[in-house]
């Protein structure tokens, strides 16, 4: 029945993601040091009502192919992410897209979970993997989105998740870590953005290095 009500609730607006490409209107708010890169810069923005944030760096010795294979590995994500995956599953994977679920051990608060719709991105010298909460309910995967409510009745699936990795160049390569998210639960949307800008150096840390180590 618990399934049931929350595959009714409607999803809250969630930028698209040609609007996230678009945006323009980037503001700088740090610029953090990097084990990999020479640096990484933080940004963030507000895009259709949603907090964003973006990180860039640029990094040289590694293949663009190996950091996308490295986002696209959401089994992987358990062992080199610090991130607090306990979970992952690939859902279906072509050339062209991909489906998964995750499961995030979160500290102090609700655990977070999610079921998303990933297309890879080739364009030029431009590779990546972007992604979205494309259904409620878990879509097409309702059956094992019920099995994960079932077990962790007090996780919480965020409303709006819109994100990408992008890799652009060959030998020194652009990297580009782009997230608008609400967490939903009881975080407050200022906790919530202060959490997610201390992260984002990290997960930009934790994708490098695996693909370092590849």
């Amino acid at each position: 029945m618990l399934a049931l009500l929350l595959a009714a609730l409607p999803a809250l607006a969630a930028p698209s993601w040609s609007q996230v490409k678009a945006h323009s209107a980037w503001e700088l708010f740090k610029t953090a040091d990097s084990d990999v890169a020479a640096d990484v810069k933080l940004y963030q923005a507000t895009i259709a009502g949603t907090k964003c944030f973006k990180a860039d760096a640029t990094v040289s010795g590694i293949e663009p192919e190996t950091m996308l294979a490295v986002a696209a590995d959401v089994e992987g994500a358990m062992r080199w992410s610090s991130a607090g995956i306990k979970d992952a599953v690939t859902l279906k994977k072509t050339n062209t897209e991909m489906d998964y679920y995750q499961y995030l051990s979160v500290p102090l608060v609700s655990d977070r979970f999610w079921f998303l719709h990933g297309t890879f991105v080739r364009e030029g010298d431009l590779i990546g993997l972007r992604w979205e909460k494309a259904w409620d309910g878990g879509g097409p995967y309702s059956t094992t989105w019920q099995e994960v409510v079932a077990a962790h009745p007090k996780a919480v699936e965020p409303p709006v998740n819109v994100g990408a990795w992008l890799f652009k160049g060959t030998d020194s390569v652009d990297v580009t870590y782009l997230v608008c998210t609400d967490a939903g639960g009881a975080i407050p949307a200022n906790l919530q953005s202060m959490a997610t800008k201390g992260t984002l150096p990290k997960t930009v840390d934790d994708l490098l290095k695996e693909a370092k180590r590849r």
